[in-house]
């Protein structure tokens, strides 16, 4: 899958549902992955918020990827979601975030 977004290491807690507690690995305008015990099939609808600070950012949008964990190996489940629009409570976090300056990757030659 081709990215259209530039994702940040962004790491929010956030509840599905109100109801099942997991950690944002990652987040971009167009979506996060999500770290959390159960796993969610791929097209299906979800909902919660992300606590940023002391405010709650609703959001909803759709499972485009899953990925099972092992609970007997205390490996969290992977799930990564497409906002059906970006939350309005992203908006400033990402605007701050696109003005900073960027870390470019060196590559290290070979000897």
């Amino acid at each position: 899958m081709n990215r259209t977004t530039v994702r940040r290491s962004l790491r929010l807690p956030l509840s599905l549902g109100r109801r099942l507690p997991a950690i944002s690995a990652d987040v971009s305008r167009g979506g996060f992955q999500a770290e959390l015990p159960q796993v969610f099939l791929p097209g299906s609808k979800v909902h919660g918020y992300f606590l940023l600070g002391d405010d709650e950012v609703p959001f909803t949008g759709t499972v485009a990827w899953a990925q099972a964990g092992d609970p007997h190996a205390s490996v969290y489940s992977r799930i990564g979601v497409n906002f059906d629009e970006l939350p309005q409570g992203l908006k400033a976090t990402f605007a701050r975030l696109e003005t900073r300056p960027r870390r470019l990757k060196l590559k290290q030659r070979g000897p």
